[in-house]
C-alpha cells in the first residue's frame, strides 16, 4: 500500500491460528473485522490479511493514520464482538505485534 503521508502508522501482527481452527470461518471472522474497521473505527485506512502457502504462520498488517488512532482502537476492539471472534480463534502464545512508522530517508 503507498502512502504519501508519511504520517502514518502499519501495525504488524504476526500469528498462528489455534489448532483445529476451521480456516473458513476464520476468513469469515476476518471479513467481518474489516467491515467494522472500515465503518466504525476511527484512523483506519487498510489492511491486508496473508499467511503461509501452507496456512501455518499468517500476518495481518493494518495501516492507521497515526500512533493515537492505532492506540485507541486497540482499546476500542475489546469490547467488538467481530474482533473478539477473530481473536479467539488466534494461539495467544504465537502472536508478534509491532507498530512501525515510515524511516525517514531524508526525501
Amino acid at each position: 500500500m503507498k502512502q504519501d503521508n508519511k504520517q502514518f502508522v502499519m501495525e504488524l501482527v504476526l500469528f498462528k491460528l489455534n489448532k483445529g481452527t476451521d480456516k473458513q470461518q476464520f476468513n469469515q471472522a476476518a471479513q467481518m473485522l474489516s467491515e467494522v474497521l472500515e465503518t466504525d473505527i476511527s484512523g483506519f485506512k487498510g489492511r491486508t490479511l496473508l499467511h503461509t502457502v501452507d496456512e501455518i504462520h499468517w500476518t495481518d498488517i493494518v495501516y492507521w493514520s497515526d500512533m493515537e488512532a492505532a492506540m485507541a482502537a486497540m482499546e476500542q476492539l475489546k469490547s467488538v464482538p467481530a474482533f473478539q471472534s477473530f481473536v479467539s480463534m488466534i494461539d495467544s502464545r504465537e502472536i508478534t505485534l509491532r507498530h512501525l512508522i515510515p524511516a525517514d530517508l531524508g526525501a
